[in-house]
């Protein structure tokens, strides 16, 4: 029998109304986490833990909404209860439960296939709210985690070292704290028992002292996390010591980041206020290395303890040379291997680390042991990587009997390039600086037979056969004198027109200052090495130059040495590490037009009544000197050669 018009009406009604009442809870649960100001870790778990919950949500609500709309049966409260049971029992299951860690812990990329390949991930909306629940567990999978690694033999200070890192990095970003026992008595374990079960540590000991460079392989070989860091076990990182040193490693695998280095104050086992921040290094061809500072974040040569690197790094490049024992050594041989093999080494800006320096005057600092293994490291350098630089190792005395064939295996394999090529990236350095010498000569004292010579921490004068090679070096910073500036001629000192000094004329630059200074020497003069000369350089006479340089310099330095003339003392130039840089104004030099060797201070170098000693005194009346027996050494041709060899442009990096 056909229905009523009323009746159909009311049937469609009720059918509208049910409808309304199924779908109100369901929209209402899409919209709620769409809109919930959630956290990443808050979306991680919604995301695994949301379908189940929502699933149960749903049931229950339609199992309220449904009678209260009259839309209600046996069947619905039947199909109510079994569903919710599947949801509960599918939850519940062991696979269900493998799944949700498994989900949990490797991240949401499958996750967010199969939810593109349902069709449940299109429109705008559902991209958005996919990418809000996915993204931040993506981001923190890329980011990966940091081993801690902290050699320690006899060390007083390693509970504080690993407490330090334990309390300044994020559960999250530590990995582990792996501190290897070089054999140290009483074991270093029974000083670390109060370190928490947070700080995930794990003590790996040696049962016999191997050296620095072991230990550090040891807890290399051994660490778990995306990254490596090692440290010494006398640090403590500042807050946010790792982000920077992360992000840098996250960029490109082969690489190795250092912090920059600050002082540590002992007392507070902290970074020191306003104390001295430091991190790049270079070597000479002994494979010495120092300090130097500039703008680049490039960084030749690691200092030592203090770097960290990719796991994938550490394991493709083998670590270190396992020929090595003791200390020193391996922060060239781990370099190298970065920039020669395909890698790069770069400092971390933000990312600061305090470290405890020996000094003798401070007991607190000393070391606590003596090694009873070490090999001649610094040779074992040269001889893998120097090539055919190797020979100017020590002037020519490197062991041929010296094992390395298990490293250069290693570098073939890694094909990694000549020596020339770490020398051409830092050409700034190895060029610009003067490592690699223009020419190399002796400075004698005119009319005479003696030259200078170092003489433990000054120079003295001695017979010319046995004395000291020098060459001119150090980058000239702006500004910096050349030989002409203080040339005179007979033409200046007849000329009868005056200078500009400023607020006032003299008849010449060097009567401008009147006791004033360098204040009272500008317009046509100018202030140079405590004298005031004509702004406008005559142009150079033909002994100008006296060492035929065509580079600028900035200081004078010992050959096959990193060290230069540094402060100018009554007794003559002192003995100290080469500022390569040329800002050090102590170890600012020129050998002028005359033969004055002119200090910076205003002062030159002559010598006393003592046949032996120099002196320092004012210029005028000063002693002369000249260049005698100059010749291109031979690693700069060899240099050339390589450059040439190669073909290794200008267009490259410098620094």
């Amino acid at each position: 029998m056909a229905k009523s018009r009323t009746e159909r009406a009311s049937a469609s009604a009720w059918s509208r109304r049910c409808l309304a009442c199924w779908a109100a809870p369901l929209i209402f649960l899409f919209l709620v986490p769409y809109n919930m100001p959630l956290t990443g870790t808050e979306l991680g778990m919604l995301e695994t833990l949301g379908p189940p919950l929502m699933g149960l949500t749903a049931t229950s609500l339609l199992g309220i909404t449904l009678p209260l709309c009259g839309c209600a049966s046996r069947w619905v409260v039947v199909v109510q209860v079994v569903l919710q049971m599947a949801i509960i029992g599918c939850f519940l299951a062991p696979e269900g439960h493998s799944e949700v860690r498994k989900s949990f812990e490797t991240g949401s990329l499958e996750r967010r296939a199969e939810l593109k390949e349902d069709g449940v991930a299109q429109g705008s909306k559902a991209k958005a709210v996919s990418a809000r629940f996915l993204e931040p567990r993506v981001e923190a999978k890329r980011q990966g985690t940091m081993s801690v690694v902290l050699p320690c033999l006899n060390e007083p200070y390693a509970f504080k070292t690993v407490m330090s890192f334990c309390n300044r990095t994020p559960a999250e970003v530590l990995e582990e704290i792996i501190v290897v026992d070089d054999a140290s008595v009483p074991h270093l374990i029974t000083k670390l028992e109060g370190v928490p079960p947070h700080c995930k540590l794990k003590v790996l000991r040696h049962n016999e002292s191997l050296g620095l460079m072991i230990a550090k392989q040891t807890g290399g070989d051994a660490a778990a996390g995306t990254y490596i860091g090692f440290y010494d076990c006398h640090v403590a990182p500042a807050k946010n010591w790792y982000k920077e040193t992360i992000e840098l490693l996250a960029a490109k695998e082969r690489r190795l980041v250092v912090p920059m280095i600050a002082d540590l104050d002992l007392d507070s086992w902290d970074e020191k206020v306003h104390g001295a921040l430091t991190a790049k290094c270079y070597i000479n061809f002994n494979a010495d290395f120092w300090w130097y500072e500039d703008q680049s974040d490039f960084i030749p040569v690691i200092s030592g303890g203090l770097v960290a690197t990719t796991q994938k790094w550490w394991k493709d490049s083998g670590g270190f040379d396992p020929g090595m024992r003791g200390w020193g050594g391996e922060n060239t041989d781990q370099s190298l291997r970065a920039w020669l093999c395909g890698g790069d080494i770069l400092r971390a800006r933000s990312s600061h680390v305090a470290h405890m320096w020996r000094v003798d005057s401070d007991p607190r600092t000393l070391s606590h042991y003596k090694l009873k293994h070490r090999t001649d490291n610094l040779a074992r350098v040269a001889a893998i990587w120097f090539g055919e630089f190797k020979d100017k190792f020590r002037e020519g005395k490197l062991d041929s009997k010296i094992d390395v064939s298990v490293a250069v295996r290693k570098l073939q394999d890694l094909q990694c390039k000549p020596f020339a090529y770490f020398l051409h990236r830092f050409r700034k350095l190895y060029v610009t600086g003067g490592v690699l010498p223009e020419y190399v000569f002796r400075l004698r004292l005119k009319g005479t037979e003696r030259c200078i010579s170092k003489a433990g921490g000054n120079f003295r004068l001695e017979n010319c056969a046995t004395a000291s090679w020098l060459h001119f070096a150090n980058m000239a910073p702006p500004g910096f004198p050349i030989p002409s500036d203080f040339q005179q001629t007979d033409t200046d000192s007849a000329s009868t027109s005056e200078v500009v000094c400023g607020g006032h004329t003299a008849p010449s630059c060097a009567e401008c200052p009147r006791q004033h200074g360098e204040d009272w020497c500008h317009v046509d003069c100018k202030w140079l090495f405590g004298h005031c000369v004509p702004a406008n350089s005559r142009p150079p006479s033909p002994y100008a130059n006296l060492s035929r340089s065509s580079r600028k310099f900035s200081g004078i330095r010992l050959w096959n040495s990193i060290e230069c003339f540094d402060r100018l003392d009554p007794t003559g130039p002192i003995v100290y590490f080469c500022d390569i840089t040329g800002q050090n104004q102590n170890q600012q030099y020129l050998l002028d037009a005359k033969g004055l060797i002119r200090h910076a201070s205003g002062r030159c170098v002559s010598v006393n009544a003592k046949p032996t000693q120099l002196a320092a005194v004012p210029c005028k009346g000063a002693r002369e000197w000249e260049v005698i027996e100059q010749f291109v050494p031979s690693e700069t041709e060899r240099y050339e050669t390589a450059v040439a060899r190669y073909q290794l442009g200008e267009d490259l990096p410098d620094s």
